[in-house]
């Protein structure tokens, strides 16, 4: 982002105050944070390019510009009840809390996030399932008053569930419970795994797979954590990995951050192939299934921890889907959740 718009962050900054129109610059930022950890200054630019996207909330015509009406629209389906749902069960230690997979992970594979959910459930006895979404699309796109909104409704769908502890697959996800409703424990999937251990059938499975590169999400880059968590499933499972050289808190974005592919889809492309290109293995591992899916668009293999873990039978390589497969898939998922039977009522 910056060498698309000057050589330093000085000027990069002068252009943005005195030069550029600032909805120019502002938009063209994954908000990844990795700005603010590096420089000697102390200075955030993710904060003022946010601040400045907040400036144009109000502003349809440099909203449309920038492809506002794409995160209307998949905001709206999201939260509708064609693709949302909850379901909440009556008896068990863990009726205190939920397991919310993410849109991303819901639109890949409605299979992985239900065998997911079941093998929670024989280890965590009345945990329930929120399909539903956190904002964070609204909230990239500067829009707070909508984001809150939005982040209300899933504060009342939890509420409603009863449930004060989140289990959460997704890195937004997470740092938008976490930062938004601090009243409610936000626990990564990752570390609740490690803790409860993986599958008999997981362990040492990948063994002889070959060498992969793990990406760290850039929106966890803070939670050591997650960090380490992940690093014990890794080890669990067997799989030989590789470190890229910017990794944990000072990880790269994927590309997909901040809406890019809206904002600035050429950009965003420019990320995925420059991220995806800074390591030799052909596949990269990650913890979110937008990362994943911008290291195959990036031009290598992504794949998503979940799957090594939970899917004995997945071929190494994800299969490329559409949006229209996506929303169906969301459809599918939300179908199964409200299928499922609270057996404890009809004992």
């Amino acid at each position: 982002m910056l060498y698309n718009f000057t050589i330093s962050p000085k000027k990069l900054l002068t252009k943005f105050t005195t030069e550029l129109p600032s909805s120019q610059m502002a938009f063209s930022c994954t908000h990844c944070g990795l700005c603010a950890h590096m420089c000697p200054q102390d200075i955030d630019f993710g904060k003022l390019f946010t601040a400045s996207k907040q400036a144009f909330a109000h502003d349809k015509k440099v909203l449309k510009k920038y492809g506002y009406g794409g995160v209307i629209f998949h905001q709206k389906s999201s939260f509708s009840k064609l693709f949302s749902t909850t379901k909440k069960f009556t008896t068990g230690e863990y009726t205190h809390m939920a397991f919310m997979p993410g849109c991303a992970l819901s639109s890949y594979s409605p299979n992985l996030v239900h065998t997911v959910f079941h093998y929670l459930q024989s280890h965590c006895s009345g945990i329930g399932i929120i399909q539903q979404c956190c904002g964070t699309p609204t909230r990239a796109m500067g829009d707070m008053e909508q984001f809150k909104q939005y982040h209300s409704q899933l504060e009342a769908d939890l509420a409603q569930m009863g449930a004060t502890t989140v289990v959460t697959a997704c890195e937004n996800c997470f740092m938008s419970i976490k930062t938004y409703a601090p009243h409610i424990n936000i626990v990564s999937l990752y570390s609740l795994l490690a803790q409860i251990g993986l599958p008999e059938t997981a362990k040492g499975r990948h063994l002889n797979a070959p060498t992969m590169a793990l990406h760290d999400p850039c929106p966890t880059r803070y939670e050591t954590k997650i960090h380490k968590d992940v690093r014990i499933l890794l080890a669990q499972i067997g799989l030989p990995y590789e470190e890229f050289k910017q990794n944990r808190e000072k990880t790269l974005c994927c590309g997909s951050g901040g809406m890019l592919e809206l904002t600035h889809a050429a950009l965003a492309h420019e990320q995925m192939k420059t991220r995806a290109h800074q390591t030799e293995c052909e596949s990269i591992v990650s913890y979110c299934q937008s990362c994943a899916e911008s290291m195959n668009k990036g031009g290598k293999n992504g794949v998503h921890l979940l799957d090594l873990i939970f899917n004995p039978q997945f071929t190494m390589r994800q299969e490329k889907q559409g949006i229209f497969k996506k929303w169906y898939n969301r459809f599918i998922s939300r179908q199964r959740i409200g299928s499922l039977k609270d057996y404890a009522l009809k004992r």
